[in-house]
């Protein structure tokens, strides 16, 4: 970089619009201003209002200097620290850069003065004596090409200052190097302190960087040499063992050996993101989900408003099957949050995680009042889920039914509102809304089983019947027919068995369901229950029939029992007792279904 002097005119402007990228030349200055980020409108408007000129003269003066600089000069941000006492942090700050200018050659390090930091806060919109968030510090230390920056927090004592700082990379404000923690009587003091330690901590970059760029060139054995060099040189280095840590996965090291790095940097930086996402991802992968679950626990509860890191983390626990350890934390961010649509969301989605379908339903509610987009498909599916799991089938229709309203063509939605329907006992209107899943999609899930389901119990067993051929000729799995149809056969035989007096056109019912259920997928349980049922209409048969005296009912016990031998014997293994004295009561009855047929049908 040449020296540092007024700058007179623009030498040129280059802009592209596809994210914006801006190039800006000074005709003495030659400082080159390269932005590709996304940014905060106000943010944005300020750092164009820069590149179109907007740095103020006196900012500019405070910049002129004859020095020479190589372009490869690193240069160093240190921003306002922020502070409850008005003007410390910004004061701490101005003290930190001056003590750095002194302490180290410009050459070696050019410190970015006050003036230039102050002209960018004010061209985008903020006051000299800013105390700027993670984010605003990292575009700044962008826009003015610094490796890094340093901010941190300042307090009063009784007896003086405490500082708490850090070092943050300007490519990835994720790596972090904390700073001793430093106490003294005097602010200048303080930042006597950490331009030292500030300095210390610099000494691990240019390896750190060499760790990063052979890493990208996929040298994961020349990373590693490098990282092992800035810890060398500096041994409470984070940033070094972040780096060590994707070299050792990039070399598909054992999961031990990566959790052994990345906790060390916890222990140094308890709110190390890259190291508690990589220490959760090496113990889940041991199947070691306690220490998983705790990771990422205290990731969530270091960054709550990172919302696609806390989704990311709260699906990753829900899969680990311990949503519980998270759930306190979720919950607590949206307590200190109030209103905030994206934490209500993602506790929303923790409390359907943990199944606590009361706690999930209400917060689901709040949820689409603060942001009316969240009532999105997948929230009406699974918020009516959960009232049905939580027994409130009126609440999970309605809710359905506010989905197909908005979402008139989403078959899934239709498909559960039936399921919904019936569960509220609107059979009819279940049959209706699973007809209309199935016609907007033939392939919705389980759309044809809750056609037949609503058929059977509004006693159309024929018309169920043929629904499922349909929902197996439509590529439903015969085994999940087959064991749909058992379920329901065997609800039909208990729902006969228990009737008072036992209707024979019940156990009629269920022989009919369970035989479909066994041509489907034959199973010796369909086989089983269908015999028995089988048997039960051909002992009604018998006994009516000896008023009745007719040859239907003789046919019908003939036939009957007949049925009941083939599938009792086949099925026997389930009950093999039942199975003997079933078969051998058959046995007893055969001169009696003979007599009524042999009399009655001439």
């Amino acid at each position: 970089m040449s020296g540092v002097r007024v700058p007179l005119r623009p030498l040129s402007t280059k802009w592209t619009l596809s994210g914006w990228s801006g190039v800006y030349l000074f005709t003495a200055l030659e400082v080159r201003i390269e932005m590709r980020m996304t940014c905060q409108p106000k943010l944005m408007l300020g750092v164009i209002a820069l590149a179109l000129g907007a740095l103020a003269p006196a900012a500019l003066l405070a910049q002129t200097r004859t020095e020479k600089l190589p372009d490869e000069t690193p240069r160093a941000l240190v921003v306002a620290f922020h502070s409850p006492e008005k003007g410390t942090g910004t004061n701490l700050g101005e003290q930190i850069r001056t003590k750095l200018q002194s302490d180290i050659p410009i050459k070696q390090m050019y410190v970015i003065p006050k003036a230039t930091i102050c002209a960018n806060l004010e061209a985008s919109g903020f006051p000299c004596d800013s105390m700027p968030d993670a984010i605003t510090s990292r575009l700044l230390a962008t826009s003015l090409r610094a490796d890094f920056y340093v901010d941190g927090n300042v307090v009063k004592t009784g007896t003086g200052y405490k500082a708490d700082a850090r070092l943050v990379l300007a490519r990835d404000n994720s790596m972090v190097q904390p700073l001793p923690s430093i106490t003294a009587n005097k602010l200048g003091d303080v930042a006597s302190q950490l331009s030292k330690a500030i300095l210390e901590a610099r000494k691990e970059l240019p390896d750190e960087r060499t760790c990063e760029t052979k890493l990208a060139a996929g040298d994961a054995a020349g990373a590693i040499t490098a990282a092992k060099a800035a810890i060398g040189i500096y041994p409470q280095s984070t940033i070094g063992r972040v780096c060590l840590a994707n070299a050792l996965i990039k070399q598909n090291a054992p999961g031990d050996s990566v959790i052994a790095v990345a906790s060390k940097v916890v222990e140094i930086d308890p709110r190390s993101r890259p190291a508690l996402i990589m220490l959760g991802d090496a113990y889940a992968a041991k199947k070691d989900l306690n220490h998983a679950v705790e990771a990422w626990t205290k990731l969530i509860a270091a960054y709550p408003k990172d919302v696609q890191l806390v989704s990311t983390v709260v699906n990753k626990i829900g899969q680990s099957g311990q949503a519980a350890a998270a759930k306190p934390i979720i919950v607590a961010a949206v307590d200190s949050n109030p209103g905030d649509p994206d934490l209500v969301h993602l506790k929303w989605l923790i409390l359907l995680a943990t199944k606590d379908c009361a706690a999930a339903t209400a917060t689901g509610e709040q949820m689409i009042k603060i942001d009316t987009a969240t009532a999105d498909t997948t929230f009406y599916l699974r918020q009516a889920a959960c009232y049905a799991s939580d027994n409130d089938p009126q609440k999970a229709a309605a809710t359905t039914a506010q989905g197909v309203a908005k979402f008139k063509n989403n078959a899934g939605l239709w498909s559960l509102y039936a399921q919904t329907l019936r569960m509220a006992g609107q059979l009819p209107q279940s049959l209706a809304a699973a007809q209309t899943a199935v016609k907007l999609d033939p392939k919705t899930e389980h759309g044809y089983l809750r056609i037949a389901q609503a058929q059977i119990e509004l006693n159309q067993p024929d018309s169920a019947i043929a629904t499922l051929k349909q929902a197996v000729a439509s590529g439903e799995d015969k085994a999940t027919v087959g064991q749909f149809l058992l379920v329901l056969g065997n609800k039909a035989y208990k729902d006969a068995s228990a009737a008072n007096p036992p209707k024979r056109e019940d156990f009629q019912r269920a022989e009919m369901i369970l035989a479909a259920s066994d041509s489907t997928a034959p199973s010796p349980a369909a086989k089983f229950v269908l015999g028995v049922s089988a048997f039960k209409v051909g002992d009604s048969a018998v006994r009516e029939n000896q008023t009745a005296k007719t040859c239907d009912l003789a046919k019908l016990a003939e036939s009957s029992f007949l049925t009941a031998q083939i599938n009792i014997a086949a099925g026997g293994s389930i009950d093999a007792k039942t199975a003997q004295q079933l078969l051998s009561a058959l046995e007893q009855y055969r001169p009696a279904v003979q007599g009524q047929v042999k009399k009655f049908c001439k």
